[in-house]
């Protein structure tokens, strides 16, 4: 008899425990419910400066008190954060959710569609390489140069001096060319141009500067073998920067896109 009017208690304890929690949770809106997910604080902004944030709980303390249990991401780990707030912060957090609509279907699909961070591994692994870029990573560095490949999650850059690796997870910005190749076609067009240029050149400075034969050292006449040997010179040179200039060119030429891969960025950008 004993027994059985213990499991009594324990089953009313139990049932009261868990209503008592379901009336404890403090709704800010109905738009949201009894919980805040991922995709909801994304869009209505509730609490923008929780890195990590997969959920969050509001439990009404009594005496204008409110507990705030937010689930978060940590190194790969789920936790557990505690903030409590008083009812001036309660009420302002309601009002952010209402001032924005209902987040429907529609909301959803036009908030991702700006947010690349999110696909930030996919769109690395799928620009064309190699090529320029312009990156800025870990808060606040630039860096220019090629990128030559991506292996897990790094990306080797080619710069002024050396092969940079970077860490994927610390890029905050990259700039490219969505596409390379396109001027191709053109490329012996610019050997033409540019071995013409330094024929030009070369001839230039023969015209300027004259070479005294020695069996005639009064007449300003250059010598022959000389002028011919700077108009090789000048064609040699210029299909040697030929290559260049074409890549210069079709760089400035090509379309480039700009896009954000960390959310800190993107916070900065949209909401600062």
């Amino acid at each position: 008899m004993i027994k059985f009017h213990s499991q009594i208690i324990f089953y009313f304890t139990l049932l009261f425990g868990v209503v008592f929690s379901q009336t404890n949770v403090a709704m800010l809106s109905e738009k949201v419910g009894a919980e805040i997910d991922i995709h909801e604080n994304r869009f209505y902004r509730v609490f923008p400066k929780e890195k990590g944030f997969l959920s969050a709980q509001i439990h009404n303390l009594e005496d204008g008190k409110f507990r705030i249990t937010i689930v978060k991401e940590i190194n790969g780990d789920e936790t557990k954060v505690r903030r409590y707030i008083d009812k001036k912060e309660y009420d302002r957090l309601k009002e952010i959710i209402n001032r924005k609509p209902y987040f429907t279907e529609e909301e959803k699909i036009a908030m991702y569609e700006g947010m690349d961070f999110l696909r930030a591994e996919k769109i690395i692994n799928e620009l064309p390489k190699p090529q320029f870029i312009v990156i800025k990573h870990s808060g606040n560095k630039k860096l220019k140069g090629t990128l030559l490949k991506v292996e897990n999650n790094l990306l080797h850059i080619q710069g002024p001096s050396m092969v940079e690796k970077i860490q994927l997870s610390t890029l905050d910005k990259i700039s490219y060319k969505t596409s390379i190749g396109k001027y191709d076609k053109y490329k012996n067009y610019f050997y033409v141009v540019t071995s013409v240029l330094g024929l030009g050149a070369a001839y230039s400075y023969n015209s300027q500067r004259a070479v005294i034969y020695n069996d005639y050292p009064n007449q300003n006449v250059p010598r022959t073998d000389l002028s011919f040997y700077r108009y090789i010179n000048g064609i040699i040179i210029g299909l040697i920067f030929s290559s260049e200039v074409f890549d210069a060119v079709s760089t400035l030429l090509t379309s480039s896109d700009t896009i954000i891969l960390s959310e800190a960025e993107y916070e900065e950008e949209n909401f600062n």
